[in-house]
């Protein structure tokens, strides 16, 4: 496996365009369309908050039909809470798109982020549809990703090849997430993170369905900026098959290769929306290891990644171990507390569940200074273990968010 330049656009047969609407207060790009010139298969998760908006309603319906061939999505405002309104104008998205390019409305995706309660300026998005369309191309692919951006201050994207038999196939990928993060999302084959992937492998719909739900429950799902679940947390993946490998039904070599990029590809997303954390000054790795079971492990690392306590501590360049421990302790999962030991980067500090011995706050206190912060909570009870990512909590993040909606 290779990582290549590009992202949603950079397997064949992809189209995508990112353009201002008018939606954003601020004047900057905002709808976004993605296209495969082939049907494609599609899979997708979303997120498991009882408040969903009004484009997870819509597109858990669509991801029924057996064929995709576009998802569009805008950005500023996330069209949640807002009743039948807001379901007619996620439908009627979906439907601009779908007759501007030749499609069956079911055959188009649809996402939002933004803020919630306030209606989706539908007028906006009708009035730039024959620009976003007309400008589908696939060196567009970077404007989609700055489109769908929200606080995020970068653009996150990224592409791999992986020779699945003697066919070389690209899955490529855009996200955008930076605060409201908290992913716990199911696949739906029964501030915001959005994901959008595609690939040009041929896969059956339940073989792209079985890939995504064990990527993301390793990947997307084990980041926290601030442990706030969004309303409109959605990943998508779209595989057209244009590079006409042998078909992967069933979960053959094949398939465990083309899951293992995918997981990749996944993981690296996952990764740059903790690293572009609202305010984030640093980037926090979380291993959980000795663990009886991968559940139990990934349980206790994402606990740890939401300690409000531990992000202020890392902030503060503070090597606090005692706040990883209550986290950790508070998790639900049952280990023996003495067994545990703690390390901050390359300093040991609990050793069989007391302060080792060789530990000093000095020591310790210059691993918490670097931008990339490792720290490893052992169990030593098993051979099973997750990681979680996640950032530090700055005044910034308080500055963002304490009028984000005004």
């Amino acid at each position: 496996m290779i990582i290549v330049k590009g992202g949603v656009t950079a397997p064949k047969g992809f189209l995508a365009n990112g353009i201002k609407a008018g939606i954003k207060e601020s004047g900057n790009a905002d709808l976004a369309l993605l296209y495969s010139e082939l049907p494609a298969v599609a899979a997708g998760a979303f997120t498991t908050n009882r408040f969903e908006a009004s484009p997870v309603k819509v597109s858990k319906r669509h991801l029924d039909n057996k064929i995709h061939q576009a998802v569009i999505v805008n950005s500023g405002n996330a069209n949640c809470a807002n009743g039948k309104t807001g379901i007619a104008d996620a439908l009627a998205m979906a439907e601009l798109a779908a007759k501007a390019i030749g499609l069956d409305a079911r055959e188009v995706l649809v996402a939002s982020t933004g803020i919630i309660g306030k209606k989706l300026p539908i007028e906006k998005v009708e009035t730039a549809i024959p620009s976003l369309t007309s400008g589908l191309s696939s060196a567009r692919g970077s404007a989609f990703a700055g489109a769908i951006m929200t606080t995020d201050t970068v653009k996150k994207e990224l592409a791999v090849k992986v020779k699945l038999g003697n066919t070389l196939i690209t899955i490529g990928g855009a996200c955008k997430g930076v605060g409201m993060l908290y992913p716990e999302m199911k696949t739906a084959k029964h501030a915001t993170m959005l994901s959008f992937i595609t690939t040009d492998a041929v896969i059956s719909k339940k073989m792209l369905e079985s890939s995504l739900e064990e990527a993301i429950k390793e990947t997307f799902n084990m980041v926290s900026v601030d442990g706030d679940m969004s309303t409109n947390d959605t990943c998508f993946v779209l595989a057209n098959g244009a590079c006409g490998n042998k078909a992967i039904v069933k979960k053959d070599k094949d398939y465990v290769k083309f899951t293992g990029a995918l997981k990749f590809l996944a993981g690296e997303l996952a990764k740059s929306l903790a690293r572009d954390g609202e305010g984030a000054t640093k980037f926090v790795e979380i291993e959980v290891a000795g663990a009886k079971t991968r559940d139990d492990a990934a349980k206790i690392a994402r606990k740890i990644s939401t300690s409000s306590l531990l992000k202020c501590a890392i902030f503060g360049s503070d090597p606090n171990w005692g706040r990883i421990c209550a986290a950790a302790g508070s998790s639900g999962v049952n280990f023996d507390p003495d067994k545990v030991d703690v390390y901050l980067g390359g300093v040991k500090a609990l050793s069989n569940g007391s302060i080792a011995q060789s530990y000093s706050k000095e020591k310790a206190r210059p691993f918490f200074k670097k931008k990339t912060v490792l720290i490893k909570f052992d169990l030593k009870s098993g051979k099973a273990s997750a990681k979680a990512w996640t950032c530090d909590f700055s005044k910034e993040y308080v500055a963002i968010n304490s009028e984000y909606s005004t």
